[in-house]
């Protein structure tokens, strides 16, 4: 897998640090030791990115930013842990039982509290008062270093099955629209596309999902064929400005602004990348008015 390259505008956006800042702790302080291109061109990769998160979360509890540099990467990295572990942001005891599950690889304690939750609440519910906090609490855990890729995948294979059941499970009434989902190349964090698959199919829609990682010429292909009403594609992945531009450049070429929707952290950080007339979900009214 290719690694990711930040440069320091797009540390900038994904830590909301001043890339004057970042400049000063690289320079002053040696913090950070970016690489070089073929062609002399600074980049940052996914350690430094973690460890300026590491960083700025003990500078805003109150580490002076020279005692910081004097600490190394493992002390900063077990102080970080330290604050994040005994802080807690969560009052709902379920995410952390559900954390606990998927650091266990407790199959039947998740998929009992995302049952009951969804019995009693809904799949509305269950995604922004429970999943949403606790892939949060999943990403700081990866920041430190204390949660492997294959716990994330655990997790995820469990939630997707659980949520394509219960969308099989659905009897709607038909409204006669089409809603084409996909995830473009190199992007595979679906659970938020599965999640409004069920709420399209639940209004009547008919969705054709064609998963993760698709290649944009198989994408034309499906487009010209369905000829759906809305495309909806989500973009998670960390990525730079750069990056994001030439995705949304290639949807584009396939997809209609006007009929295209964008969701996910990404699309919401470069929301002045995206072209005039696309749509970007940002939370669940946006995506509710799409239904109308």
């Amino acid at each position: 897998m290719k690694k990711s390259q930040y440069s320091i505008k797009d540390l900038e956006n994904l830590t909301d640090i001043k890339a004057h800042t970042i400049r000063i702790w690289e320079q002053r302080y040696g913090l950070l030791s970016p690489k070089r291109t073929d062609t002399n061109i600074r980049y940052y990769e996914d350690q430094d990115l973690k460890k300026l998160l590491n960083v700025n979360l003990l500078y805003t509890k109150g580490y002076k930013i020279s005692k910081i540099a004097a600490l190394s990467d493992e002390e900063i990295l077990e102080k970080s842990k330290e604050i994040i572990l005994n802080e807690r942001k969560w009052d709902d005891d379920e995410v952390d039982v559900l954390l606990m599950g998927i650091i266990e690889l407790d199959e039947d304690k998740i998929l009992g509290i995302l049952k009951r939750i969804y019995d009693e609440n809904g799949i509305e519910h269950l995604f922004s008062r429970t999943i949403i906090p606790l892939l949060t609490k999943m990403g700081e855990l990866w920041q430190l270093n204390s949660l492997s890729v294959g716990h994330e995948h655990f997790f995820s294979n469990l939630y997707r099955g659980f949520l394509l059941a219960r969308t099989s499970d659905l009897t709607p009434k038909k409204v006669n629209k089409k809603i084409l989902m996909f995830l473009p190349p190199n992007e595979e964090h679906e659970l938020s596309l599965l999640v409004y698959q069920y709420m399209f199919k639940r209004e009547g829609w008919q969705v054709y999902y064609l998963g993760v990682s698709v290649p944009y010429e198989d994408l034309k292909i499906s487009y010209d064929q369905i000829k759906p009403d809305l495309t909806l594609t989500s973009l998670i992945a960390k990525s730079s400005e750069k990056e994001f531009e030439t995705i949304v450049k290639e949807i584009s070429k396939v997809i209609p602004p006007k009929e295209l929707v964008l969701s996910g952290g990404m699309s919401s950080m470069y929301k002045e990348k995206i072209p005039s007339g696309t749509r970007v979900i940002e939370g669940e009214k946006d995506l509710k008015s799409l239904f109308v």
